[in-house]
């Protein structure tokens, strides 16, 4: 910054009366030589302040440095420099100070730095700026608060919805069809850009809930279904963005009937849930292969669910045989949950299968439980992350030994995972109970 005539000058414009402490140095170069200057200020005024002189006539001043500290316990302070030609100001840096924030700019580079209150350098982004996250993946309601400690631009936000809940497997002995608790929908990705001056300084969120999971069928008794996983959500009316949860998983039973897992998430509504026909995805949907934001619907059949992009892949389902399906895969959002296993009325054991991944294939998450006369609980689907959804949990093993519970579920992973099914049980024991769905997630990212 060079000050070429004697009525250039460098001054700061304050906001707020929270006190500033100002120091400038700068080197003159006029016939005689080179002569150092520096002066320091302190200000506790909304007051225009001249932080670097003119210099004398026939004199050019090179400003070497300015530092600026906000002195003030607790009250912030947005602070302009600008460069003063005696009739017209031409900005340099507008920023806000945080209470012992302080702003520092070198002549050398011609670069101007940020340091927090611990004097440590508030690290610019590529672009030139610093960078604020707020995230979360625990379910329930909270607030975002726009940064202040600098100028943000542009604000992304990305949601996902909860998962849905697998369905509890069946208990029976006897000559009958028994069914293990099928998977629940993966929970919808949802993502948007802000202009962050078109939103306010403080915005409410929502992370979605898991999706329960379906109870374990009593001794003899059909399991119940898994519960719908919830919406996460930002901001509100024209700014709102949501991301809904899976469908959960239909329950086990002792019936010779085809039943649908859960379907996945969508946009604009929920996933539905899993009965003895297919469920539908939430909307807005696509006719039978999904695609963009669209949702998965799920199937009441042994067949693989098909993948979803951003919407959630859908649960496993089963036929009247029973066969069952893998959990199907998105991906981009949740991916559903794996069957329970369950058997024929021979009996004999049908095999739980595995949760959905992110990947276009099903059954490529949790790995399904085993199935026996000791059956193991399907395996939890792997957690996501800020660029891709949780995967589904596997089914839990069933069992045809007398007095023998059926195996759990595996819960879906955390980002919309669906939960996988339990297995079926034999009386006098119960079947296995169904995996809970993923939590939701939210990232908000402003620079």
């Amino acid at each position: 910054m060079l000050l070429t005539s004697a009525s250039e000058l460098v001054r700061l414009v304050p906001t707020s009366t929270a006190d500033l402490d100002i120091c400038t140095s700068w080197v003159d170069n006029a016939t005689a030589g080179l002569t150092p200057g520096s002066t320091c200020t302190k200000i506790n005024t909304i007051t225009t302040t001249t932080i670097v002189p003119a210099p004398t006539a026939s004199t050019q001043r090179a400003v070497e440095k300015i530092r600026i500290v906000n002195i003030h316990a607790s009250a912030s302070n947005t602070v302009r420099v600008e460069l003063f030609n005696g009739t017209l100001a031409f900005e340099s840096l507008e920023t806000t100070l945080l209470a012992g924030e302080s702003l520092a700019y070198d002549g050398v580079s011609g670069r101007w730095s940020s340091y927090n209150a611990a004097g440590r350098e508030i690290a610019p982004t590529q672009a030139g700026g610093p960078v604020h996250i707020q995230s979360s993946d625990v379910a329930g309601a909270s607030t975002w608060t726009k940064p202040t400690s600098f100028i943000p631009t542009l604000t992304r936000v990305i949601c996902y919805g909860g998962g849905g809940g697998g369905g509890g497997g069946a208990s029976q002995t006897g000559a009958v069809v028994r069914t293990g608790g099928c998977g629940g929908g993966g929970g919808a990705r949802h993502e948007r850009i802000y202009r962050t001056s078109e939103l306010g300084a403080t915005e409410p969120f929502t992370v979605g809930a898991a999706g329960a999971a379906g109870g374990a069928g009593a001794s003899g008794a059909d399991g119940t279904a898994g519960g719908v996983g919830g919406t996460t959500t930002f901001s509100s009316a024209l700014n709102l963005i949501s991301a809904f949860g899976g469908g959960g998983g239909a329950f086990g039973d002792n019936a010779a009937s085809a039943r649908a897992g859960g379907a996945g998430g969508g946009l604009a509504a929920a996933g539905g849930t899993g009965t003895t026909s297919a469920a539908t995805g939430g909307g807005p949907g696509a006719p039978t292969t999904p695609s963009g934001g669209c949702w998965a619907s799920s199937l009441a059949t042994a067949g693989t669910p098909p993948v979803a992009e951003y919407g959630g892949g859908a649960g496993g389902g089963n036929t009247i045989v029973p066969a069952n399906g893998v959990g199907g895969g998105s991906i981009m959002g949740g991916a559903g949950g794996g069957h329970g296993g369950g058997a024929t009325v021979t009996p004999a054991l049908i095999n739980a299968t595995a949760g959905g991944g992110r990947t276009a294939a099903g059954g490529t998450g949790g790995a399904a439980g085993t199935s026996g006369a000791a059956p193991t609980a399907g395996t939890a689907g792997a957690n996501g992350n800020m660029f891709r959804g949780g995967e589904g949990g596997g089914g839990g093993g069933g069992t045809i030994t007398a007095s023998t519970n059926g195996a759990a579920g595996g819960a879906g992973g955390s980002h919309g995972g669906g939960g996988g099914g339990g297995g079926v049980g034999s009386n006098t024991g119960t079947g296995g109970a169904g995996g809970l769905g993923g939590v939701g997630a939210i990232y908000i990212v402003t620079w």
